[in-house]
């Protein structure tokens, strides 16, 4: 018996298959949400907004509809820092990975609020007005991304990228 004869569509399966492999083994992205670019298509005047904030770091760089976002690391971290195309620092994001590095408040609204949900995100995201808090919960098939006040208040965000 042949693959052919058990499984009929092989070759479009394997046609469909093998470029992708070859894609990701250049170093391509089929990810449509990725937007890096090198650093000579950002303004100059980002980059120096960016150097101001964050002396020493090298980022790389993303385009996004808001303006830019400059991934870097620091202690071990990912930060994300959000620009204008005019150079006005938004925000600066990371995420935490357990309940011990993320606020109290918010996860004392979230638990209350969203019973039988699980925690699938803790981010702290740091703008010019303050520190806010995103979280992602998921229950079976439903996931919402809620964000919060420093005091455990749900809020809008004007922030979030697009």
């Amino acid at each position: 018996m042949s693959l052919a004869s058990i499984f009929p569509f092989h070759k479009l399966v394997v046609g469909a298959f093998l470029p992708t492999t070859l894609l990701m083994a250049c170093g391509t992205s089929l990810d449509p949400q990725d937007h890096t670019i090198p650093q000579s298509q950002v303004p100059q005047i980002v980059q120096s907004a960016f150097a101001s904030k964050y002396p020493g770091k090298t980022p790389q760089w993303e385009s996004q509809p808001y303006g830019y976002e400059a991934v870097f690391f620091e202690n071990g971290r990912e930060y994300e820092a959000e620009f204008s195309d005019s150079g006005q620092w938004l925000e600066t994001e990371y995420e935490v990975s357990s309940d011990n590095q993320f606020s109290d408040a918010v996860l004392k609204s979230v638990r209350t609020q969203y019973p039988g949900y699980t925690i699938t995100k803790r981010e702290i995201e740091i703008t010019p007005v303050g520190i806010f808090y995103e979280v992602e919960v998921e229950n079976g098939s439903d996931e919402i991304e809620l964000y919060f006040d420093n005091r455990g208040n749900q809020i809008n965000n004007s922030n979030e990228d697009a």
